[in-house]
């Protein structure tokens, strides 16, 4: 059913795998209903690339450790090699940095957990990179280093507000940010309202992927 959707997204659908685990490679491949539509699977940086050259894939799925070298360089070499490669990077521990990932090219980023959630994130994962549009699981925002780069605040955003969106932008609920800012559940509902309206988005989601592109964007110009 995926493969479906992002068929019809215009998206070429030729998919390369590098993970560090043969037993995730496996897993991989096997969620796969139409086999023929794997060009390459590797555990190691050039391996993968090597596959990349190849068969020139619509899509790279790699974990951020590899057997040899690392998702993050992976990324970043092959986005160069092939300009609309659509790239979903997948960390695989607390160490990770979701920031890092999107710096590398990567349109999507999810956990490893991701892949085990009801909440179908993987498949937003796919579906975001196929059209072109940022996505960080709620998983992977916990695991941003430096919130605070990506938050500028030409809006005018009050200190506050600047607190509440760098919690946002690390996966936090209402109820988590009132708590840890001693606020009330309504208060942190009144302040996102004041800060999506300034950002002009009219969700959350909206706002998070919005701020997300600006840093991708941010991030490939320099």
């Amino acid at each position: 059913m995926v493969l479906t959707w992002l068929q019809s997204s215009g998206s070429r659908l030729e998919l390369v795998f590098a993970m560090k685990s043969h037993l995730a490679l496996l897993a991989m491949v096997r969620s796969v209903a139409m086999q023929s539509r794997i060009k390459g699977i590797a555990s190691t940086e050039e391996e993968a690339l090597r596959r990349i050259r190849q068969s020139n894939p619509g899509f790279l799925i790699c974990s951020d450790q590899l057997a040899q070298g690392n998702g993050f360089s992976l990324c970043r070499r092959a986005t160069k090699m092939v300009a609309d490669l659509k790239v979903v990077l997948v960390l695989t521990g607390d160490c990770s940095d979701a920031g890092l990932a999107l710096e590398s090219g990567a349109m999507a980023v999810v956990c490893e957990d991701d892949f085990l959630s009801p909440e179908m994130e993987v498949m937003q994962s796919l579906l975001a990179a196929a059209n072109s549009k940022n996505y960080v699981s709620n998983r992977a925002r916990s695991l941003m280093r430096k919130p605070v780069a990506i938050v500028e605040s030409p809006q005018s955003l009050t200190p506050r507000e600047r607190d509440i969106l760098v919690l946002l932008l690390k996966g936090a609920s209402d109820f988590q940010i009132a708590e840890q800012l001693q606020i009330s559940i309504h208060t942190v509902k009144e302040y996102g309202k004041s800060i999506r309206s300034k950002y002009q988005e009219k969700n959350r989601l909206q706002l998070i992927s919005a701020l997300l592109g600006r840093a991708f964007s941010s991030s490939q110009g320099n």
